[in-house]
């Protein structure tokens, strides 16, 4: 039997990690032990109703009401059936991994082809505003206002990714239409069926991120590098550790909302498993995913580094722990982040009245 490369790679890395744990037996174990506690008191509190409130909504036909509000942005933005608008929408609202499992779902019932909910997975799997706003502006930062606009140049730079992950798949595959296949399921059968969905779904998450996470953090352990090295590959195993790594150092701040603003994009390694343990039934290819989220975490960067130079934020983003007041730069901050969204949305709508005048001329012309 003639062993490929990729399994020679994946039994050298298991076989290596075997020798890790091994050899630094109490440091998995205490690492095991503290994601254990994360995943107790964060990760099932926070995710599981959510998890539930999604499955429900995917099985009691929500995606037929959405898709009907949602034509006109889908489909010219994204290029996804409008069913895909409900992955969007709970991924941006409720954090990782939700956006993924939804467009997992939409895809195994019907309501995606296959190239549709890959190039929905580029985009729709975000940090929610729980922990933008919460943990890292309120609780780490201690100003909810740079939450808000971290938040919204996270949410800006989704769409941007969504849009140039639009053209995916043209010419390799043949994307059927889709249509929204509602069943006419029973309240009781679908809370059932939410459930067990969800309940796997969870288990799946937390077993992945106790895994990855004792396993990354001993073997940093291993790497002497400078602390702010150590703090974004932290944060490029796992986001939540490395943005509260970033947040410790000794670095102008500017520069630390950037670095968080990428590894919240990129969301780190840790999500990735996530992902690919909730899809690994499902046949999709991650690769628009993992790209995506590579883009994801560039573009945000760049754009907060954008923000903080016009507005010239230096002074309101400061160190110093003081009663938070909003000033003029951060009106302007905000206000320039909202322009943006706004004026992307206008040129893709007029893009999208313009292509679609041009296909009817065209076929107009063809008739003739």
């Amino acid at each position: 039997m003639v062993i490929d490369l990729k399994k020679k790679l994946f039994y050298i890395s298991v076989l290596s990690i075997i020798g890790l744990i091994i050899s630094r037996s109490e440091r998995i174990i205490f690492y095991t032990q503290k994601t254990l506690d994360m995943c107790y008191e964060i990760i099932i509190p926070s995710l599981f109703p959510f998890f539930v409130c999604s499955a429900l909504l995917i099985y009691s036909g929500f995606a037929e009401v959405i898709s009907k509000y949602s034509e006109r942005i889908m489909r010219p933005l994204f290029n996804v059936a409008p069913a895909g608008a409900v992955a969007f929408i709970l991924g941006i609202l409720s954090g990782f991994p939700l956006g993924a499992v939804c467009a997992k779902d939409l895809y195994k019932s019907g309501n995606l082809s296959k190239i549709e909910a890959e190039r929905l997975l580029s985009f729709c799997n975000n940090s929610g505003p729980l922990f933008i706003i919460g943990a890292i502006g309120t609780a780490i930062y201690l100003k909810p206002l740079y939450g808000i606009v971290l938040y919204a140049i996270h949410i800006t730079s989704s769409i941007i990714v969504g849009v140039i992950f639009r053209g995916y798949g043209k010419g390799k595959h043949n994307s059927p239409p889709t249509l929204i296949n509602t069943n006419d399921v029973p309240i009781s059968k679908a809370i059932t069926l939410a459930l067990e969905a969800s309940s796997k779904n969870i288990l799946t998450v937390c077993f992945s991120v106790i895994f990855f996470s004792a396993i990354a953090q001993t073997l940093l352990e291993l790497f002497p590098i400078s602390p702010i090295l150590n703090a974004i590959a932290t944060g490029l195993c796992e986001f939540s550790t490395g943005v509260l790594n970033i947040s410790l150092l000794r670095e102008d701040i500017t520069l630390k909302l950037i670095l968080t603003s990428f590894i919240v994009g990129f969301s780190g390694l840790s999500v990735h498993l996530q992902v690919m343990s909730v899809t690994a039934d499902s046949g999709l290819s991650l690769k628009p995913y993992i790209l995506g989220k590579a883009l994801h975490g560039i573009i945000a960067s760049a754009i907060t580094a954008i923000v903080l130079f016009f507005a010239k934020v230096q002074p309101v983003f400061s160190p110093v722990k003081k009663p938070l007041s909003m000033s003029f730069s951060m009106y302007f901050a905000f206000m320039f982040i909202a322009l943006c969204i706004l004026t992307f949305f206008i040129i893709m709508t007029i893009n999208s009245f313009h292509k679609t005048r041009k296909d009817k001329l065209q076929k107009m012309r063809l008739k003739k």
